[in-house]
């Protein structure tokens, strides 16, 4: 079924698969089978039992995906979960998000992300975020006051007062006040004073293999 434009204010459910131009959900929302959109913005409750593909998706309300999710943008403002793998070309949280798998061009979180695995080319970690799982990057800045579990990246910043578990990387700056649990470096490492070290290693190679090229 294509709908050209999708307005839930009330409490609708749906079988798929849909294709819809633009949908905007205020109230709730429940679609069985894949759905194709343009432009999606939940602000209320959204479900979706199959795979979403999208264009532009902003949530601000409730939203769960069941299986995948594809998207040129990912906005979460409010809360998301997917349970299948997500891929995106810019990705912005400042709600929470949680996923299995998340692959990404670019990522900016201020929130919470929980995800099994984080793989993008650019991803910066906003002050006072709060990140589990793995995370492999080009480029990984961890912002002032963040928490991050694990991290490995071509290269790595740790700004003040962050703290992360495991850290791996080609060349990596930690500033004063920052604190790293366990920290491995191929190239170079540089450690303001005032930062906290607990282990310290440098090694030949990174154990995840990265490509940064254009």
């Amino acid at each position: 079924m294509a709908v050209e434009e999708l307005r839930v204010s009330g409490s609708v459910k749906l079988r798929g698969p849909l294709k819809l131009g633009s949908a905007d959900v205020s109230g709730s929302l429940s679609i069985e089978g894949d759905v194709e959109v343009g432009v999606l913005e939940v602000s209320g409750s959204a479900r979706i039992s199959g795979n979403l593909i999208g264009r532009e998706i902003r949530a601000s309300g409730s939203f769960n995906v069941k299986g995948t999710l594809e998207a040129a943008e990912l906005r979460v403002s409010g809360s998301v979960e997917v349970s299948e793998r997500v891929k995106v070309g810019v990705l912005d949280v400042s709600g929470s998000m949680r996923a299995r798998d998340v692959v990404v061009s670019e990522a900016r979180v201020d929130g919470g992300v929980r995800v099994g695995r984080l793989t993008g080319k650019k991803i910066v970690f906003g002050k006072d975020s709060e990140v589990s799982g793995l995370v492999v990057g080009c480029e990984v800045e961890i912002g002032r006051n963040a928490e991050v579990e694990r991290v490995i990246g071509d290269r790595v910043i740790i700004r003040r007062g962050a703290e992360v578990g495991y850290v791996e990387a080609n060349s990596v700056l930690v500033e004063r006040g920052a604190e790293v649990e366990e920290l491995r470096y191929v190239k170079d490492a540089e450690v303001y004073e005032g930062a906290q070290i607990h282990s310290k290693t440098r090694i030949s190679e990174l154990s995840e293999k990265i490509v940064c090229g254009e």
